[in-house]
């Protein structure tokens, strides 16, 4: 019984620590950061980005469907930004050609669509096409290049391949192209090796996405769930500690893959850490930092973020931890 109280304690002391005002103040902080980089981002660049184009609107969707008042404007002009990025190459990405980033690029790209609300048209069709010619003949989709945490996993990519043909597809030609990739697919989802924190959640993504057996979802669940570490997070790696970014997307997964009915006494408490681990780690600006660990291909420059040359991350970091804690809810899981 000596043994545990200090862990019942220091629970305890977490959970105190968390209140819906603060949850509020922890999104909206967050918000402040991501949505700030995300309209100074096309004055720096003119090329699509992960980091600071679909992540930042997953965490103003997220917090949107919470209740909290976002940019709605921004939302619109990212996707319009993207558009008119690839609006005169939709005849070469059709042909699986002219992407910078790939698969993973092309996933990422058809993800800030749904979240800003496009419909299904020419724009998701190439991209769809292009996910097609992607396709390796093991049934997986590959990274161009190894930039981790976001540009590592070949699970996650065939996670955001698999999910986004589903969701945009149309016509009865592309649908039977892309069915017969996803079925293509399967068999190297169940199969695969996970390593780091984006192979993990991009299984028990990819999983779901498939309608995989109760059984496999169930036991992916798990495996999130036993990663968890002493503090509430979760690493990139194992050798790692914990993070923003790793718990926040492994927060986000699971809040948003597990049925109500299956959250246990045990589910909402690895929950409910994960939210103190984010809301204790958070910076006073509304930012949390993250040290890069990819080695940079382009020449540096200063989006305005807070982290300087870790920035990148780091907005990817708040974007995952802002969207987990609106995806979680206001309140505490009961």
């Amino acid at each position: 019984m000596l043994l545990l109280l200090p862990l019942f304690f220091v629970l305890a002391a977490h959970a105190e620590e968390e209140t819906p005002s603060k949850v509020r103040r922890a999104i909206e902080g967050g918000l402040r950061i991501v949505q700030k980089g995300a309209e100074n981002y096309p004055n720096n660049r003119d090329c699509f980005s992960c980091h600071h184009q679909t992540l930042p609107m997953l965490a103003m969707h997220d917090a949107s469907e919470a209740g909290i008042s976002i940019d709605e404007s921004l939302m619109k002009d990212q996707v319009q930004f993207i558009r008119d990025l690839f609006e005169d190459r939709l005849d070469s990405i059709t042909a699986g050609k002219s992407l910078g980033g790939r698969s993973l690029t092309a996933g990422y790209l058809l993800w800030s669509f749904e979240l800003g609300g496009m419909t299904k048209d020419n724009f998701s069709d190439a991209f769809i096409s292009y996910i097609l010619h992607q396709q390796k003949e093991e049934g997986n989709w590959d990274v161009q290049t190894n930039r981790p945490p976001s540009e590592e996993s070949k699970i996650h990519t065939s996670y955001l391949a698999i999910y986004y043909m589903d969701h945009f597809v149309r016509g009865a030609d592309l649908e039977k192209k892309v069915k017969a990739a996803i079925a293509k697919a399967r068999p190297w989802i169940v199969a695969s090796k996970t390593h780091s924190q984006e192979d993990f959640n991009g299984k028990y993504k990819a999983l779901i996405a498939l309608d995989a057996p109760a059984q496999e979802i169930k036991v992916a669940r798990h495996e999130l769930l036993k990663r968890q570490r002493e503090d509430g997070g979760w690493s990139q790696l194992p050798e790692m500690e914990s993070d923003a970014y790793a718990t926040g997307q492994t927060l986000h997964a699971l809040v948003d893959g597990t049925p109500v009915s299956e959250r246990d006494p045990a589910f909402r408490m690895a929950i409910n850490r994960a939210r103190s681990y984010l809301l204790r780690t958070q910076k006073k600006d509304g930012s949390w930092f993250v040290k890069s660990r990819s080695k940079p291909i382009q020449k540096f420059f200063d989006n305005g973020d807070p982290h300087g040359k870790d920035q990148f991350i780091s907005i990817a970091a708040t974007s995952w931890a802002t969207a987990a804690l609106a995806k979680s809810g206001i309140t505490k899981i009961p």
